[in-house]
């Protein structure tokens, strides 16, 4: 019994069970990048509308954050509008002056980066999941190529080089959405950072 000829059989065995839910989450990852392209469209819509016309040096120069009525804190982004009601909820209690407000900016801080780890987990899957897809119906067609099977080996090409596209087009729209909402979320985080100072310095002088 020649063992190397049945751990090589094995594998080859192994790869092909494997080619079906690559396959799979192939198309899942074609789902998850045309879903995130419209959830980014959304977004910079949303944030076009929210945005426009809003200076947060200049809403700061109308009032105190603290005292913000309804109507001033509904001009806000919706990022900074949640934080500051956050704020309002939470500081009446005990231990807010104990690092409450900073547990709050961090808490959303991650939130917001949170956001992120989709299209930061498709861009490195996608193109491994093309790979996987191209590599394995290679060791078909070369074993129909062995065969001298050469119309199953064309197929096995055409499903090989099909993945390889699927797979870099799935992870090149993650990337160009991870970009877009990156600097999106680091705005944010930095406008949060920034009325979260105000509002200590508000804390301070009550």
């Amino acid at each position: 019994m020649n063992l190397l000829g049945t751990l090589e059989n094995g594998l080859f065995a192994l790869a092909q069970v494997l080619r079906f839910p690559v396959i799979v989450l192939l198309w899942v990852s074609v789902a998850a990048a045309v879903f995130m392209a419209g959830g980014c469209a959304v977004e910079f819509l949303a944030r076009r509308r929210e945005r426009a016309g809003f200076d947060l040096n200049t809403w700061l120069d109308h009032g105190t954050l603290l005292g913000a009525d309804d109507a001033r804190q509904a001009s806000l982004p919706a990022a900074l509008g949640a934080l500051l009601r956050d704020v309002q909820a939470e500081r009446g209690k005990a231990n807010f002056s104990d690092g409450g407000l900073e547990h709050l900016v961090l808490e959303r801080e991650e939130r917001a980066r949170r956001t992120l780890n989709g299209s930061r987990l498709l861009v490195k899957v996608g193109p491994s999941l093309g790979l996987l897809g191209t590599l394995i119906p290679m060791g078909t067609a070369l074993a129909a190529l062995t065969a001298g099977n050469l119309e199953v080996m064309a197929g096995q090409m055409v499903v090989a080089f099909t993945t390889t596209i699927v797979g870099l087009s799935a992870g090149t729209v993650a990337f160009v959405v991870q970009v877009v909402r990156h600097a999106w979320v680091n705005e944010t985080v930095r406008e949060q950072r920034f009325l979260a100072e105000r509002v200590a310095g508000e804390l301070a002088r009550e």
